[in-house]
């Protein structure tokens, strides 16, 4: 069920997000990490309160990390997974895999260069697109994969680095008739970074994406380029306040005429405030333009904003507490926007050093000017965390 509240995750905190976060850049060996979820959702596919449907769920998500070198050469493998049985909702089960391998190359005091391979099978949350689906008894399903190349000149230690890294992504939908979302993108990425401090840094960015969508006959071709321009800033002062802030133009021009193009002010940024040794504040807001799930219509935009507070009430008790805010601008149809909240509240207990039990609940709505858009969803899960470090 963690990947159910993902969206509403990210509108709360991208620290609480599963990825290769466990492997660091300076750690080698072996973690892995299993959650163990028995919980309660009120409203499991993201619906009008009329047509909500509640159940009972079983969730386990192992998450395995490996790291290892060869002299200054890097290379990781990684694996999580997310494995959830309803009760009585048998449609409604799901089997997410999300495998990632990596290789990191120091040619040179100078030249580096990156690879990297992923293969992922995986839900979609209802409640993140804005395609309305009153009646669906499966969750949106698709596999994907991907494959990326870079190169750097300069060391990360450097005064000044370049770097250019080129992506091909490739998803497939195989559940409820969504074949016309369907896409291969093609994305070139170019950053240029100069510190200016021992732990600060600005930098420079573009994103290009060439989307090339591949629907059925009869609908309506949404292939679109995507350009954002970013100028930023990061740092960390004294591990108390690190953050990584910027903002730019961003531009997704749809081929098709009639699907009316986006443009404008983007923005990304996180800020992580150490308070004391046992208090840490996390705060976060985003604007981008995202492709919509509607068939034969173009994007639309997104605007989010969390905090994230995390408080260690005893060395072996910690409070979580989330908040996040955002709002959809549909420019294609002036008449809908829509506006999320999401809020969560947990307290996790370590009872011995590679295991610790939670208690959370989480509140996930969607305000919108066209009723059947709206839903409100409650969530109680208890959970049991088992970690192993090599």
């Amino acid at each position: 069920m963690r990947n159910q509240t993902k969206f509403a995750l990210s509108l709360l905190t991208l620290a609480l997000s599963s990825s290769m976060a466990a492997a660091q850049e300076d750690n080698t060996g072996f973690t892995a990490k299993a959650d163990t979820t028995i919980g309660y959702d009120d409203n499991i596919y993201r619906v009008t309160d009329e047509l909500a449907n509640s159940d009972n769920f079983l969730t386990v998500a192992p998450v395995l990390n490996m790291a290892g070198g060869v002299g200054k050469q890097r290379f990781e493998l990684a694996y999580d997974g997310e494995y959830t049985k309803f009760s009585d909702s048998e449609d409604a089960d799901y089997y997410d895999h999300n495998f990632q391998a990596r290789a990191i190359f120091d040619h040179t005091l100078r030249f580096g260069s990156r690879f990297e391979v992923g293969y992922s099978k995986e839900h979609e949350d209802p409640g993140s697109i804005n395609r309305i689906q009153l009646n669906i008894t499966e969750y949106n399903k698709y596999n994907q994969n991907y494959f990326l190349a870079g190169l750097t000149y300069g060391q990360a230690s450097s005064i000044g680095q370049i770097a250019f890294n080129y992506r091909r992504t490739d998803r497939d939908y195989y559940t409820n008739d969504l074949d016309f979302l369907d896409f291969v993108n093609d994305q070139i990425t170019g950053r240029f970074t100069y510190r200016i401090a021992p732990k600060t840094r600005i930098y420079l960015e573009a994103v290009i994406s060439d989307i090339d969508y591949d629907p059925p006959e009869g609908f309506t071709e949404i292939d679109n380029k995507y350009k954002r321009y970013k100028a930023g800033l990061s740092w960390d002062f004294t591990n108390k306040l690190s953050g990584d802030v910027n903002v730019g133009y961003q531009d997704r021009n749809y081929e098709v005429d009639g699907l009316q193009d986006i443009s404008g002010l983007a923005y990304d940024g996180n800020i992580t405030w150490s308070m004391n040794t046992y208090t840490k504040l996390v705060a976060e807001a985003k604007r981008e333009s995202v492709d919509s799930s509607l068939e034969d219509t173009g994007g639309f935009l997104r605007t989010s904003y969390s905090l994230s507070l995390q408080h260690e009430l005893t060395e072996l008790l910690k409070l979580n507490a989330d908040l996040g805010y955002g709002k959809d601008e549909f420019v294609f149809n002036q008449n809908r926007q829509d506006k999320r909240l999401a809020y969560q509240l947990g307290l996790e207990y370590e009872v011995l050093r590679f295991l610790s039990v939670s208690a959370n609940y989480m509140h996930q709505e969607r305000d919108s000017t066209l009723a059947t858009a709206e839903f409100d969803a409650n969530v109680i899960s208890l959970i049991a965390t088992f970690t192993l470090e090599d």
